[in-house]
């Protein structure tokens, strides 16, 4: 793997929280390839017109939210074209006038140099724990 690879794909990971933080669809959306997947809770839209809906409807209820992603480990193909990883992700979000929600969880990605720039070729959450921040919930 290219270090310029790896830091490219690093990058996107960050934009990524950074666009659900600021609750910036134009900046998360800009991570997806023409064809992305998105599995969070159950759901899996296909392609970057499909999952920015989705993340729409979501944000849509979300008052607050701040979204840390982890180091993480990233491999890229000999070919320089497609590469994976696992990034451990926390999220604070407060949901209109309700309680604040801790999210502790895996993304496991599929990244894509699509057309010169790397992007999310799918990202596959794997939630470890979402409920009350004191960690008072379920444990999945």
């Amino acid at each position: 793997m290219t270090v310029s690879a790896e830091a490219s794909i690093r990058s996107i990971i960050s934009t990524y929280a950074q666009g659900v933080t600021a609750k910036d669809e134009a900046l998360w959306s800009s991570t997806w390839s023409e064809n992305g997947i998105w599995e969070l809770m159950g759901n899996a839209p296909e392609g970057r017109d499909a999952v920015v809906e989705y993340w729409k409807s979501l944000m849509g209820n979300i008052a607050f939210v701040y979204q840390l992603a982890g180091e993480g480990s990233i491999e890229v193909d000999a070919d320089g074209q497609r590469g994976t990883g696992r990034v451990p992700t926390v999220e604070f979000a407060k949901f209109g006038d309700g309680p604040g929600t801790l999210m502790l969880g895996t993304y496991h990605d599929v990244y894509v140099n699509e057309n010169g720039r790397w992007c999310f070729g799918e990202r596959r959450m794997k939630i470890q724990y979402m409920g009350p921040a004191d960690l008072s919930g379920a444990v999945a």
